[in-house]
């Protein structure tokens, strides 16, 4: 695995106990890039830049390759930190020293650097890593926590607009914001601290400013000295009487649910850090709240173990106004305010969005190490590569089965069933895996897609070619013209994470020569991309870890486009995958082949006229004004809801009155809900649209009245109603909806698309 540092080091061979050669590489920095030699002999190199990345290789015969590699924890003697980066090769065995690197650096007073394990944890209500607080983490954690009594007092007295006031209520999901409740003290948070720094006489005002603001870490600000730590602000008292609860009993409660938890290593994770500035609230005692300003530290990775080291500096102040008490007469002294750090879990794909966000970490010294602890159903486990299919997911869809390398398209080679998911022969997908969030049966595909697969096996055997560019094809059914896809594709670079406005580097389409007509025939020229897994595992190139296994965003409105009738037709499109070598070699067994269903076009859906079917005397706003013979005139509700290609999954006519509930007749066409019909009045879903029954569809409306055009129901008042309006009303509002929903995924929703909705109404008075 790839290191992430920050900030200049000193990168030195400690040792090489290896047979295979070695070498290390450095990618990112500003000086210092470049391949050596992984020997003692290497002269040290010195490495400065903001965020830069280290890759240990080693060479079995075939090649370099990335080794494997695991972070000692760093030791601080005096101003000198020092930390070791251990790597195991493709020997057989497995014991980290065939090359250890040695990294240091001089620690200023203005730097800070936080160490530790990173772990998944599930089964747990509160955060397993955090002792001084009990810390919810989750949405489903608090649910739980509220069911125990005396915790739920606690949360009711501490958060009282945390309690769900909805019996069934949402999942907030990353806007979750932890809950902190103090286990030892009588305030919620730990009060804020700062150091101070001595001047030696003489240091002007300039010479620390300077000091203050530079960005090599291989400088000190050796004339200054430490002298105390003081504290910046306290909780109000008062404040703190109001939050005062039983800590034994919560202290008992804790302990008794620790059991239940299980962890595992977070490996391959990026973290991201932040300093949190807390609330005046927060500052005057009261508990946590999440809501104060945030500002970004930089971010890091775990290695193969979980292990972190992240480092980054803080300017040191002349002099803050907050500890200005706390000066001696004559003093000019620097002062250092510890920071808050909260740590956060980020995800590509679908979208850029928060995973996860911890509870802060208060008042962090200069040297500390923090082990995390994150929920494991909200972060997901690293992308590496294992022995996997070419199109391994389609989004969070897992695509079981063999792999096509033969790219046959038939039926019996294109149908993809495992992992409790089944890509079928005809480009439907029916999903039960639980990682997908969702369950669909005979779902078709839609809106833009995420292709993840496995381009590069870390447990490759010696003689396995390597992939260094790869092809996208598709097709629709029936024709014979293969096209490349040609979409640009981005992924970051680590380095350049923190760069302003960076989407990424393109991967591709490059025009690449490959052997397309076969590997004995001279090369074309082709759009192609660059394989990344290869680039991060053998060249050591520092690209994004976090879904490096996707290769592709498929834009499904470009490949269902039919150009004889010049529009989007829904419709079986093959997707090809190929591998292609360093020399534009098709390389054995790089080929896979899948079929989907692409339909993005909408249900014919909604309401045609509603009115009633005799005239009756009609005012602006749909007010009818109704004489006595005409109570039970007819009504005519005109709806569709219609998909020929068979993908309704359900729809809903509804109609309601107020002031009362109303009986009704519906007179025509006969359905099974008549008579006496009230609320809903069609209720359309067939349950053999389902894979076990070989995914026959649903058109809606087409397939339950006969047409493709407007369904028209005849209703009236049953005549234990007296009419639309009752001999007591003098007035009623009538309301009429329809709502369907699609069976359509991207491998990320719910496998259902809309709710579709529309409604209306109109307003009866008696004459």
């Amino acid at each position: 695995m790839i290191i992430t540092m920050q900030g200049n080091w000193t990168v030195a061979v400690k040792s090489k106990s290896a047979a295979f050669p070695q070498r290390f590489i450095v990618a990112g920095a500003t000086i210092g890039n470049g391949a050596y030699n992984g020997v003692t002999t290497t002269p040290a190199v010195n490495v400065i830049g903001d965020q830069w990345t280290i890759a240990v290789q080693n060479d079995d015969g075939t090649g370099f390759q990335l080794s494997d590699t695991r972070l000692k924890f760093p030791v601080k003697n005096g101003n000198i930190v020092k930390f070791d980066i251990e790597s195991n090769d493709a020997g057989a065995d497995t014991d980290f020293n065939d090359l250890i690197l040695t990294c240091s650096s001089v620690f200023s007073e203005s730097d800070f650097l936080i160490y530790g394990n990173v772990t998944r944890y599930t089964g747990c209500i509160f955060n397993p890593c955090i002792r001084r607080w009990v810390v919810i983490d989750t949405y489903t954690g608090l649910l739980e926590a509220l069911k125990i009594s005396k915790l739920k007092d606690i949360i009711q007295k501490l958060y009282p607009e945390r309690i769900p006031v909805n019996p069934n209520p949402p999942d907030p999901g990353p806007d979750f914001i932890p809950l902190m409740i103090n286990l030892q003290d009588e305030v919620q948070l730990p009060p804020k601290l700062a150091n101070i720094y001595k001047r030696e006489i003489g240091q002007s005002d300039t010479t620390l400013k300077a000091s203050a603001k530079t960005t090599k870490a291989n400088t000190t600000d050796s004339t200054l000295s430490f002298s105390r730590t003081v504290v910046l602000s306290g909780a109000n008292a008062e404040t703190s009487q109001r939050f005062l609860y039983d800590k034994v009993a919560l202290g008992t409660i804790k302990d008794s649910m620790k059991f239940l938890c299980t962890t595992d290593p977070a490996n391959n994770i990026t973290l991201n850090f932040e300093e949190y500035d807390r609330t005046s609230a927060e500052l005057a005692g009261g508990p946590y709240t999440g809501t104060g300003n945030r500002t970004s530290l930089g971010s890091t990775t775990t290695d193969m173990f979980g292990n972190y080291i992240f480092r980054f500096r803080q300017s040191l102040s002349e002099l803050a106004d907050e500890v200005t008490q706390d000066i001696a007469s004559g003093e000019n002294p620097a002062v250092q305010i510890l920071p808050d750090v909260i740590i956060k879990i980020n995800q590509l794909a679908p979208f850029f969005t928060t995973l996860f966000e911890s509870s802060p970490y208060f008042n962090i010294p200069s040297f500390k190490r923090i082990d995390l602890c994150l929920p494991a159903s909200k972060v997901p486990s690293s992308s590496i590569c294992f022995n996997g299919n070419l199109i391994g997911s389609l989004g969070n869809v897992f695509v079981g089965g063999n792999q096509n390398t033969a790219a046959s398209t038939l039926p019996a080679n294109i149908d993809r069933n495992g992992y409790n998911n089944h890509l079928r022969s005809d480009g439907k997908v029916t999903v039960h895996n639980s990682q997908a969030l969702f369950n669909v049966d005979c779902a078709c595909w839609s809106g833009t897609i995420d292709m993840f697969g496995c381009m590069f096996n870390i447990q490759r055997k010696k003689s396995d070619p390597i992939i260094r560019n790869y092809t996208i094809r598709y097709r629709r059914a029936g024709t014979s013209n293969w096209e490349f896809v040609k979409e640009t594709y981005l992924h970051p670079k680590f380095s350049k994470r923190n760069l302003p406005n960076y989407n990424g580097d393109q991967v591709g389409p490059f025009p690449t020569g490959l052997a397309i007509n076969g590997n004995g025939n001279p090369n074309v020229t082709v759009p192609a991309y660059i394989d990344i897994q290869t680039e991060v595992n053998v060249d050591g190139i520092d690209w994004e870890a976090s879904h490096l296994d996707r290769y592709m965003q498929l834009n499904t409105n470009i490949y269902d486009w039919d150009t004889t009738s010049n529009s989007n037709l829904p419709g079986v499109i093959y997707f090809r995958v190929d591998g292609w070598d360093s020399n534009g070699k098709l390389v054995t067994g790089a080929t896979d082949l899948v079929a989907l269903y692409i339909s993005n076009q909408r249900l014919d859906f909604g309401f045609g006229v509603v009115d009633f079917v005799n005239p009756i005397e009609k005012i602006p706003c749909n007010l009818y004004k109704m004489a006595p013979t005409e109570l039970n005139t007819l009504l005519s509700i005109q709806f569709k809801t219609n998909d020929p290609y068979g993908f309704v999954n359900e729809y809903q006519l509804t109609f309601g009155k107020c002031p009362s509930a109303i009986k009704l007749d519906i007179i025509s066409p006969p359905l099974p809900e008549n008579p006496n019909t009230s609320g809903i009045l069609v209720n359309g879903s067939k349950a053999s649209s389902t894979d076990a029954d070989n995914c026959p569809g649903y058109t809606g409306t087409i397939e339950d009245f006969g047409t493709s055009g407007m369904v028209e129901i005849l209703l009236q008042p049953d005549a234990s109603e007296g009419g639309w309006l009752k001999a007591t009303e003098e007035f009623g509002v009538f309301g009429y909806g329809l709502t369907a929903s699609r069976r359509s995924t991207n491998g990320y929703n719910q496998g259902v698309e809309g709710t579709y909705q529309t409604s209306g109404a109109f307003y009866i008075i008696k004459k």
